[in-house]
């Protein structure tokens, strides 16, 4: 068995520090490689000797995963792994793993924001409060969102999430997403029509 430190590349992030990747993998003390890759070429380089690779929008593709000479684990971090050749990964016997929860409270938080910033004219409120001016009457139209209806198009993890959040503002929730079937209590589904 060798004494070598297993290596974890992350070929991409858009968050700047990966002190939080460090802790978790402290237990086995991998050599870390944070690499700013844009292109194929750059992750072949440095994920060539790579045991574990992390990343976000690097492409990984059949090429890349060809030059992998010990990997085996590519964690993603988001939801989706549209830009990973999982079907020469599988071939080549490397885990592909994601996080199927990945920012679905961030973004849900963020979307009600803007509905409440929207519905209080909040933005330009604020605005003119930075001028110097308050006059109510330029925040038209200001509405409640007790019993006003919110449209969702397509129902998933962030959807639900936005749907149980607004609803405890009032909200009527309706939906729309042809391959869902069931909903949670307090959603509506609804035919669209063009």
């Amino acid at each position: 068995m060798s004494n070598k430190r297993p290596k974890v590349v992350i070929t991409d992030c858009d968050h700047p520090s990966v002190e939080i990747e460090k802790e978790i993998f402290s237990e086995i003390n991998p050599e870390f490689l944070l690499a700013h890759c844009i292109t194929e070429d750059e992750v072949i380089e440095a994920a060539k000797d790579a045991d574990g690779i992390i990343n976000q929008y690097a492409p990984i593709t059949r090429r890349v995963i060809e030059s992998l000479k010990v990997c085996k684990v590519i964690a993603r971090y988001g939801v989706g792994v549209d830009n990973i050749d999982i079907e020469a990964a599988t071939e080549y016997g490397i885990i592909i793993a994601n996080v199927p929860d990945y920012c679905v409270d961030e973004v849900s938080t963020h979307t009600m924001a803007l509905i409440l910033a929207c519905a209080r004219g909040i933005t330009l409120l604020d605005g003119k409060i930075s001028e110097k001016m308050w006059d109510f009457t330029l925040a038209k139209p200001l509405f409640r969102t007790k019993g006003k209806t919110l449209g969702l198009f397509g129902l998933g993890k962030i959807a639900r999430a936005l749907a149980q959040k607004a609803s405890g503002f009032g909200f009527k929730i309706i939906a729309y997403d042809p391959y869902v079937s069931k909903v949670d209590e307090g959603i509506e589904l609804v035919e669209f029509s063009k």
